[in-house]
């Protein structure tokens, strides 16, 4: 008999730990009457009992019971952990013994948190809310325990049953996999960074290289201007700009060439109009940069109109500023991280330096080359340009049958007036007759100054009656010259012409040469001062 109670108060308690409805109780004193006639039965279901309150117990997933009223039928010491004051409230009930309802725990873990006259409210709200648990998972934080997923769902009984896994280490794991993922994906953006950068390095690199080998295979300024206007919009796309000279004078800056631009090119500015070329060093100018816009590139927006960001290099030659790139960033907007980062102004910077080295040698050439065809005094052509030129215009001028006159003049006692003025007075006279001849001749006729007081002037698409009259002009401006020379005036000067043409003595340089010197001796033979017409009976007893 002792067994069989003991027996039966092992159900009982089963019976409470299984939360069966009171409407069922009926029919479960049937079913426990049945039970107890079988010893075998009644202890199998007794040993699975235990096995699953064990396996509970044991589990780290927290779980809890409520019935209908929101009283705590079972909870398991994963659960108790979760709520420290949970196994001290439910000692005191059994002491008292009294039910441990749901805000009884709720009102122990809010004390404290929230004021007291906000308290049963507070208390209320959460077992209202537990009623209408649906299952839906939800992440909360217990100090001291970590992080858990608690579900809440409600049972056929009424009550309800709420399960928490602890998600600490998942979380943990989470964010160190959201760390490594974010330390990847700036490994990534750098290295694409990178590798932009260094594709934008090579690129500049080889447009630098492509610029360079343009630049130095100009012969002329001129061909270094168009070189710079084509293929600057390809080294700056978005950019428009132009390219500055220092004239000779060096009072003015001229306009040598512009890109990507619409308006007109600025024939001249004035040094003083930048800011780059005052401080003799680059300057730009763009939004969030405290500076002022240099003069010129105010006069190049409309009225009105916000100046663009733009950067100004001096353009340096052997340590003497010789000209200014101007170059302006409109379609970019006034954003200076855009348009004037170091990357940008480094690459102007080369481009300026490729420039400036292409410009020196130009302009080096230019002067060598001036220098060997032109007179050091009087800045005519000299002897060896004007025959490369004479050849030229024969061979073209016989080719369309035009015809070419040919004036060789000399200065009249010159020898004579050099040992009694001095040769200074000399050079004097002689630059004074080289401007009457340039003034006397048009552009497309070629001035050269032979050696000593000789020159020489071909006149291209001339006859010869058109040359000699021409001769005749010059005669006489250079008779009319006042030359004055120190605090007086020079005695006149007078010159003796000799004049050929190709309708008489045909389109052989050293022919029409011949002619042109019997002709002039002649004039020198018959008095000095005139002009004489070469005679081809002459020419031809001479040759004889």
């Amino acid at each position: 008999m002792t067994d069989t109670n003991h027996l039966r108060a092992m159900v009982d308690d089963l019976r409470s730990s299984i939360d069966l409805k009171p409407s069922d109780q009926d029919r479960d004193d049937t079913q426990i009457q049945s039970l107890l006639s079988d010893r075998s039965a009644l202890k199998r279901l007794v040993s699975e009992y235990r096995i699953l309150r064990e396996a509970l117990d044991k589990s780290p997933m927290a779980y809890c019971v409520y019935d209908e009223r929101d009283r705590l039928i079972a909870a398991n010491p994963a659960y108790e952990r979760l709520h420290p004051g949970l196994a001290e409230l439910r000692l005191q009930a059994s002491d008292k013994g009294i039910d441990l309802f749901y805000a009884d725990l709720v009102r122990r873990e809010l004390a404290g948190k929230v004021s007291s006259d906000e308290l049963e409210a507070a208390v209320s709200e959460r077992v209202e809310a537990q009623k209408y648990a649906d299952g839906a998972p939800v992440e909360r934080s217990y100090h001291g325990s970590g992080d858990f997923r608690i579900m809440k769902y409600r049972l056929s009984s009424g009550g309800s049953a709420g399960i928490a896994l602890d998600i600490t280490e998942l979380k943990q794991r989470e964010a160190e996999l959201d760390r490594a993922r974010n330390v990847a994906e700036e490994a990534t953006e750098r290295a694409e960074t990178s590798l932009k950068s260094e594709r934008s390095r090579k690129l500049q690199a080889r447009q630098l290289s492509e610029l360079g080998e343009w630049l130095q295979s100009c012969k002329t300024v001129q061909e270094l201007f168009v070189v710079v206007e084509r293929l600057m919009p390809q080294m700056f796309p978005s950019s428009e700009g132009e390219l500055y000279i220092y004239s000779n004078s060096r009072d003015v800056l001229d306009g040598a060439c512009q890109w990507n631009r619409d308006g007109r090119l600025n024939k001249h500015i004035q040094p003083d109009d930048c800011w780059a070329l005052r401080r003799g060093r680059m300057m730009r100018y763009g939004e969030g940069l405290s500076n002022i816009p240099c003069a010129h590139a105010a006069k190049s927006e409309a009225d009105g109109e916000q100046i663009p960001p733009y950067v100004c290099i001096p353009i340096l030659a052997h340590g003497e500023t010789v000209g200014l790139l101007h170059i302006r960033f409109p379609k970019l907007g006034c954003s200076e991280q855009q348009c004037l980062d170091d990357r940008v102004l480094s690459f102007a910077l080369q481009c300026a330096e490729h420039i400036s080295l292409a410009v020196a040698n130009a302009k080096l050439r230019d002067e060598l080359e001036q220098q060997s065809i032109r007179d050091p005094l009087t800045g005519l052509y000299n002897r060896r340009h004007f025959m490369n030129q004479m050849h030229h215009a024969m061979k073209k001028s016989g080719s369309a049958q035009k015809s070419v006159g040919l004036i060789a003049l000399d200065a009249d006692n010159f020898k004579t007036f050099n040992d009694v003025h001095g040769h200074n007075a000399g050079d004097v006279v002689l630059c004074a007759i080289s401007e009457a001849l340039l003034e006397a001749v048009r552009p497309t006729d070629t001035v050269a100054r032979f050696g000593g007081e000789e020159f020489a002037v071909l006149l291209a698409d001339t006859n010869t009656q058109a040359a000699e009259d021409r001769a005749e002009a010059i005669r006489a401006a250079i008779s009319g010259l006042s030359i004055r020379y120190g605090e007086g005036v020079l005695p006149q000067v007078t010159v003796s012409c000799g004049v050929a043409g190709t309708s008489e003595f045909g389109y052989v340089p050293q022919e029409l040469l011949r002619a042109a010197d019997m002709a002039l001796y002649r004039a020198k033979d018959t008095g000095r001062n005139r002009v004489c017409r070469a005679d081809p009976a002459d020419a031809a007893g001479r040759s004889s």
